[in-house]
């Protein structure tokens, strides 16, 4: 099992979506997803629930990035078709 955390932003600030994951990596349950203040708080969400199920590490998915932001090159129609790729961080060890 595992905890993933994807930050994204949104119009009313950050956006924390936390999951729990089986070993295939299939989300377990409905994820809880909240409005947090900043990243540190979001990770620190992910990490009390990673402890809560005797984890050592969660993994982060950080969609807040200039990578999320409309190429200027790029056409209207182009820029709907065109999904950059997510930016997926290492696991995270809880300290």
């Amino acid at each position: 099992m595992s905890v993933r955390l994807k930050i994204e932003n949104s119009r009313e600030g950050l956006v924390a979506t936390i999951s729990q994951r089986d070993d295939t990596g299939k989300v377990i349950g409905l994820p809880s997803v909240s409005l947090v203040g900043s990243k540190e708080e979001a990770k620190q969400h992910a990490k009390t629930l990673a402890r809560s199920l005797a984890l050592k590490l969660y993994g982060i998915v950080d969609k807040t990035g200039a990578r999320d932001e409309p190429r200027p090159w790029l056409g209207p129609a182009l820029t709907i078709l065109f999904e950059p790729p997510k930016q997926v961080s290492d696991q995270t060890e809880i300290s």
